[in-house]
């Protein structure tokens, strides 16, 4: 009896101390959006895919495949809108030059596998295709007009 306690009270613990691993690895990420000049990111379910190429910030890090930044809905239920960030490469295809696509306001579609994930609640949950795992998402700060984008 005592060994079948044991065991139990080693799974739970070995079961629980597990670590919800990033779908893409980690990948520096550290991005500032200045909503005065992004400012069609205000409108609701707005998206912009932010990278070194189409950005001046010399101290920026954008993940594997760029930030994709997206104005989406409170998880709350609530009216408000919320802004979320993914890392805009494909889990799936999981490189740096095959980046998801917005389309119809709420998926990210990648143009490769055509997997589908759904961004409006900020999770990135595929919905069809062959990915398994969620967009990689990022946190995300506001004070006033300003994001601060950042994986730690």
């Amino acid at each position: 009896m005592k060994k079948i306690i044991f065991c139990l009270l080693t799974f739970m613990v070995l079961s629980c101390s597990k670590t919800i691993e990033p779908s893409l690895g980690l990948y520096p990420v550290y991005f500032e959006v200045n909503l005065n000049t992004e400012w069609r990111l205000q409108a609701s379910q707005a998206s912009k895919i932010f990278t070194e190429k189409n950005t001046n910030q010399h101290d920026a890090r954008f993940g594997l495949g760029g930030i994709l930044v997206y104005n989406g809905f409170s998880n709350n239920g609530g009216s408000q809108n919320v802004y979320y960030a993914f890392d805009a490469a494909c889990p799936y295809e999981a490189s740096s030059n095959v980046t998801v696509e917005v389309q119809d306001g709420v998926f990210a579609v990648c143009p490769k596998c055509g997997s589908k994930y759904d961004i409006s609640n900020g999770v990135g949950n595929p919905m069809e295709g062959p990915a398994t795992k969620v967009l990689q998402h990022y946190r995300v700060d506001q004070t006033d007009k300003t994001l601060l984008i950042r994986n730690y």
